[in-house]
């Protein structure tokens, strides 16, 4: 079994990597970046130009699985779905050209699938509900994979909620992005206030860690796991509950729900302020947009209606791994964030 990962700089595909690697796979990432997160093969190449894929012939020709976490963002969704429908269809059909012995393709998915971007969806979400009114990349790619059983090739699909792992220049890092603002919180002496209206403070939510994400592609690969399956800690949680503990980690007070936009706070406003922090702390990154991006918070601390997925179908199905606390899971990933010297241990 040799597994490429395609995105493998991400959130999830980063997550993944260690997993596989760590349960003594062959692992070869792929993704724009010149190197990757892998002890083994990266190759850098375009999923967008065929021909950059075509470079590494040699190499692709031995994959047998694929792990798919590349994405490409666009505001409009036709775009989006086009293009990321695109890239996907050009790594498979690059594996296939060149004679790879490629057997399952497993794919990520989100809450995107369900129509969490725009704003309210039925919950807990069930991986047979309704599609929304299209478009949307993930239908996209998944229609284009249903097509891939008639050729040999069989899918997975991984419906994974707010991911929490390493990364640096993800849109989408969570985790990062709460370290990064409760250590700013820290460094002005303010409460670590959240930052978000009242109503989503309330609300029921779930979120994914990256290591439980990367057991289920093992678990995938391994039993042969056909279809969609969503994938979380297997808890649900309320932000009222959990965010007294991310304050008390910091040494902070928790204050009031005070819906403010992290992207013009931190993104631009804090911008010299976490330079200024991390030369003086010592800290790996300077760039505050290279650790998270305020956005994905303005986001995900936003939502007012009850955000959760049904996680019975993996389960029934055998996988054991959702089985974690997600206030665990958060301090856990401060905790690896101060081993990485990316937020300081305490107030300078």
């Amino acid at each position: 079994m040799k597994f490429l990962i395609a995105g493998a700089s991400g959130v999830t595909g980063y997550g993944a990597t260690q997993v596989l690697e760590h349960a003594h796979l062959d692992v070869i990432t792929l993704s724009r970046s010149s190197s990757g997160p892998s002890k083994g093969i990266h190759l850098q190449a375009d999923l967008l130009d065929r021909e950059s894929l075509m470079a590494h012939q040699d190499t692709l020709k031995t994959v047998t699985h694929v792990f798919y976490a590349a994405l490409k963002p666009n505001d409009d969704a036709l775009t989006e779905a086009q293009e990321n429908g695109q890239m996907m269809e050009n790594l498979v059909e690059t594996l296939l050209h060149v004679g790879a012995p490629l057997e399952r393709v497993i794919f990520l998915q989100g809450g995107k699938v369900y129509g969490a971007h725009l704003g309210v969806y039925k919950t807990p979400a069930r991986e047979d509900d309704s599609r929304h009114f299209p478009p949307n990349l993930y239908f996209t790619q998944e229609d284009y994979a249903r097509t891939l059983p008639q050729r040999g090739v069989q899918w997975t699909a991984l419906r994974p909620d707010i991911v929490i792992g390493h990364s640096l220049g993800s849109a989408m890092n969570l985790g990062n992005l709460i370290g990064v603002y409760g250590s700013l919180c820290q460094q002005m002496g303010l409460a670590m206030q959240f930052p978000g209206p009242a109503q989503a403070y309330e609300v029921l939510v779930n979120i994914c860690d990256a290591e439980v994400l990367g057991q289920a592609v093992l678990w995938s690969a391994l039993e042969q796991k056909d279809g969609a399956y969503n994938v979380t800690n297997g808890d649900q949680f309320r932000w009222k509950h959990v965010w007294p503990a991310l304050a008390n980690w910091f040494g902070l007070e928790v204050g009031e729900p005070q819906p403010i936009s992290l992207a013009q706070r931190l993104d631009r406003a804090s911008s010299e302020m976490w330079q200024q922090l991390a030369t003086d702390m010592g800290l790996a990154e300077k760039d505050i947009t290279q650790l998270a991006l305020g956005g994905f918070g303005d986001f995900i601390f936003h939502v007012q209606t009850d955000a959760v997925f049904d996680v019975t179908k993996a389960r029934q199905a055998g996988f054991q791994h959702m089985t974690k606390r997600s206030d665990d899971t958060l301090i856990d990933h401060l905790n690896n964030m101060v081993k990485r010297e990316l937020i300081p241990t305490q107030q300078p």
